[in-house]
């Protein structure tokens, strides 16, 4: 197929134009008139239009041969001993990212348009937004780490005026100045990882880190070093437990903006993970430790999540949990399935926040099988065949997954994905409707399978190939997931009913309040910007201002007599 198309750059060059335009469009000043609103608005839809077309042009071109890597440029590093490449990754993983990256910013433009009519800094907003989207296009499409870094370097310093954007809100600006925390140390880990591997591999670029991780026989302690700087980053960035207040609390910005973050920004980590997944399989210890953290994440975020009554708490919530999962799978070396779980979960997230406005409605329905508590027996039947049906689907593809222990793990996640179809399904009456549930879950679990074979076909050369499966540690992690997915699983399910009432109210009380891990982040936050909060919010003391509310409406009801 090579020969079918003979420049080879054509591919890399449409994706250039990605980025580009986005951050030509937001360089004219902003202004606030109504002229330069529309101006800005509608140059900034039009470039995030272009970029979809340049992104689908880009996968036109790379099946009919075009796949060459583009290097633009490279700047000279004094004293490093290795150079800065300006360079795009041409591969499967590149077009994958752009274009689900570039449809999600054209849905959040079109969606601005609306949302920010006749706010008298929509122009402002904008420009920030056309910034930040053509920064983290840079990030997505980056050929090697450095620029990678750069890249998100630049997204966090633009996306931190976007959570600013109402400077007159105090909790929007120190949920930001929270953010700065981990996204700066983040940064720094990274951008010492950019040094050691330049030192060590004596090229930033991708596929220089792969061949060289590929090739050398013991890994490098610098090399080490770096893989656990990358592990440390993808964790700040992924916003895991204990570090996901920042996530939770940036709900003050407008909603175009936590839709960029939730559908895009915030898996900055997951996708550094998957660029560098052959250095990190080499430092298994490291990858492992990102699996036990994601799967912490995945347990206590889950729990969390049921306790919200907000809204936009309850999906920054739900994102903060799949991001641990996601992690998960880059623990367990399930590097395909955690590529099709970010581009799944950040369609749905997009989705989820563009129509935030719209769930009021829906939890006003009464679902069609009740609040009904599934019983012990019922929730085990769905257990067991979320496991046959998984199990079978893998058989069904060829696989054992009693011989590979990444197929143990994918079954499991599998299985208990499609139980908690079955668990909502047992619980309507009729029949029908069980056996309806039942041939949903199969077909659920033979699509997710399927899909993965596509990705491990589609992908595998682009992230590693392989990972040490048959380790204790990684067995150990393998069976702590599945211990961890059936107790969340029966938590949700009959453990309502069976805990004590007293235990559920503590366990509420504490989940609800994220088990006040943010304190000790709010107390430095308040220390270092106190003063540039703005607005000085008077400390409130609820029981008194419950006595005077007490005593206001007793002094009503004297004047007038009382009720009628």
């Amino acid at each position: 197929m090579n020969g079918m198309f003979p420049m080879g750059w054509l591919t890399g060059a449409w994706l250039a134009v990605m980025p580009a335009g986005l951050l030509l469009a937001s360089l004219p000043q902003a202004q606030a008139t109504r002229h330069a609103a529309l101006s800005a608005r509608n140059r900034v839809r039009w470039a995030a239009i272009i970029a979809l077309v340049a992104a689908l042009a880009a996968d036109l071109s790379f099946f009919l041969g075009a796949q060459a890597n583009l290097d633009l440029a490279e700047l000279p590093l004094p004293g490093l001993g290795f150079s800065l490449p300006f360079s795009i990754a041409v591969n499967g993983l590149t077009l994958a990212l752009a274009t689900l990256v570039a449809f999600v910013i054209v849905m959040i433009a079109q969606y601005s348009v609306q949302y920010m009519d006749g706010d008298p800094q929509q122009a402002r907003f904008a420009r920030l937004l056309a910034f930040t989207a053509g920064f983290f296009l840079l990030v997505v499409i980056a050929g090697n780490i450095g620029l990678f870094t750069l890249g998100i370097i630049a997204t966090g310093f633009s996306l931190h005026r976007l959570l600013k954007f109402y400077s007159d809100r105090p909790k929007a600006i120190m949920a930001a100045h929270k953010k700065s925390i981990f996204s700066r140390t983040a940064d720094l880990c990274l951008v010492l990882a950019t040094i050691l591997i330049g030192h060590g591999v004596g090229s930033l670029q991708f596929d220089a880190i792969r061949q060289f991780a590929e090739r050398v026989g013991s890994l490098p302690v610098s090399l080490q070093a770096a893989a656990w700087l990358i592990v440390g980053a993808v964790i700040l960035k992924s916003a895991h437990f204990p570090f996901q207040g920042w996530l939770i609390q940036v709900m003050e910005a407008p909603t175009p903006v936590s839709a960029l973050m939730h559908a895009g920004v915030v898996y900055s980590g997951a996708i550094i993970a998957l660029r560098t997944s052959p250095l990190l399989v080499r430092e298994p210890d490291a990858l492992l430790f990102l699996g036990v953290v994601g799967l912490v994440t995945v347990v206590i975020a889950s729990l969390v999540m049921t306790t919200q009554t907000a809204i936009k708490s309850m999906l920054a919530w739900s994102t903060t949990a799949q991001l641990g999962f996601m992690s998960l799978e880059l623990g367990l070396g399930l590097f395909p399935l955690a590529l099709l779980h970010l581009i799944g979960h950040s369609l749905y997230k997009a989705h989820a926040f563009l129509s935030s406005g719209s769930v009021t409605d829906q939890l006003r329905q009464v679902p069609p099988g009740g609040k009904k508590i599934p019983s012990m027996g019922s929730w085990m039947a769905a257990v067991a065949l979320g496991v046959i049906i998984s199990g079978g689907s893998a058989w069904i593809f060829g696989e054992n997954p009693l011989r590979d222990p990444a197929w143990i793990a994918l079954v499991v996640i599998v299985a208990v994905a499609v139980s908690q179809i079955l668990v909502k399904g047992f619980q309507f009456d009729a029949l029908a409707d069980r056996i309806t549930a039942l041939g949903v879950a199969a077909s659920m679990g033979l699509i997710y399978l399927f899909l993965h074979a596509l990705f491990v076909w589609g992908f595998t050369s682009d992230v590693a190939n392989s990972v040490e499966s048959g380790t204790g540690p990684y067995l150990g992690l393998v069976a702590l997931a599945t211990f961890s997915f059936l107790l969340l699983s029966w938590l949700q399910g009959p453990g309502r009913g069976q805990l004590p009432q007293r235990l559920q109210l503590a366990l509420f009380t504490h989940l609800y309040n994220g088990l006040y891990v943010d304190y000790w982040v709010d107390q430095i936050s308040h220390r270092f910007w106190a003063e540039k909060v703005g607005v000085e919010l008077p400390r409130k003391n609820l029981a008194l201002e419950s006595m005077q509310s007490i005593d206001r409406n007793q002094e009503v009801l004297n004047h007038t007599g009382g009720a009628q």
